[in-house]
């Protein structure tokens, strides 16, 4: 007979598409990191749970792109900076 301590319960996590987004900022203070640095793990990062908004043709400013960034996306990017093999 299994142990029910030992008994877990599977929660499905919602689409991507219905999670709230939150801004670099935001995971920049959550994580402790500049948010220049969570731009550059999410620079080259797509899929579902990232927004891209792209602001191009500007006059006189320069061009720039809204990133939001759902918690399944971020969980994904994190664990990926976080694995053994890359802390020295």
């Amino acid at each position: 007979m299994p142990d029910p301590m030992i008994f877990q319960t599977t929660v499905s996590a919602p689409p991507a598409f219905e999670e709230q987004h939150f801004g670099i900022g935001y995971w920049a203070r959550r994580w402790g990191f500049s948010a220049k640095t969570i731009r550059e793990w999410f620079r080259n990062e797509s899929g579902p749970g990232i927004l891209r908004l792209a602001h191009a043709g500007r006059r006189k400013k320069r061009d720039y792109t809204t990133l939001t960034i759902a918690p399944s996306a971020a969980a994904r990017v994190y664990s990926k900076h976080c694995r053994q093999e890359l802390i020295h």
